[in-house]
């Protein structure tokens, strides 16, 4: 598996980055422990109108139809400087409680797209089942293609994109796979200030006084 701050590659037991000092420990001191609730359309940035909503909401309907076990979803947001999309979809995938259409979906087979409108960056993170499946250089290929419509300012169009393109290797690779039998602002507070609503409220994480998430340099 690969950093989610720096794209390092890392071991399942690493306890922290060797590359640049992530950890899981790191983002939960950061921006909690508690689940927050999410849409499958996440937008506080207020970038999508209600059509282009509707839209994307039939798009993801029709890939979660064709891949019941998997869903996507999309934030839009504008995040601090201390925060990049990469590691908030980290963070989504561990503690993301979305509302899909079967709630017994698990975020290991979450696909969770991030846009941040004003730096005009795009990011995808997955959940763990899909890591091999989808490996970094498809994901690369895939946000290379996005580069333009989000530059364009097309959000609406860059997400379903992203998922049209998602369908398409997913489709791929399910036919050329055999059938195999199933077995057994400058600092962020809180999640709240990214228009994230904890599970269980009034648990805020304590404010760090730096960027916990890059270490200091000694």
């Amino acid at each position: 598996m690969n950093c989610p701050h720096c794209s390092a590659a890392i071991s399942s037991g690493q306890g922290a980055c060797l590359a640049c000092g992530f950890s899981a420990g790191a983002i939960r001191a950061y921006l909690g422990s508690d689940w927050v609730r999410l849409e499958r359309i996440t937008d506080v940035s207020n970038r999508l109108n209600l059509r282009d909503t509707r839209h994307i909401e039939v798009v993801l309907d029709e890939f979660e139809r064709r891949f019941p076990q998997c869903f996507m979803a999309a934030y839009v947001g504008v995040l601090p400087e201390t925060l990049t999309l990469r590691d908030l979809g980290f963070w989504l995938i561990n503690h993301g409680a979305f509302h899909t259409h079967q709630l017994t979906r698990r975020n290991d087979f979450a696909i969770v797209m991030l846009v941040d409108p004003l730096r005009e960056e795009v990011a995808l993170t997955l959940g763990y089942a899909l890591e091999q499946i989808l490996p970094e250089p498809v994901l690369t290929k895939i946000l290379g293609e996005l580069r333009s419509p989000l530059k364009r300012g097309q959000i609406a169009q860059s997400i379903e994109l992203a998922c049209t393109r998602i369908d398409r290797e997913l489709r791929r690779l399910g036919r050329r796979e055999k059938p195999r039998a199933e077995r057994a602002p400058s600092m962020v507070g809180d999640a709240s200030d990214l228009g994230l609503q904890s599970l269980r409220p009034g648990t805020a994480p304590t404010r760090p006084a730096s960027n916990p998430l890059i270490p200091r340099a000694h």
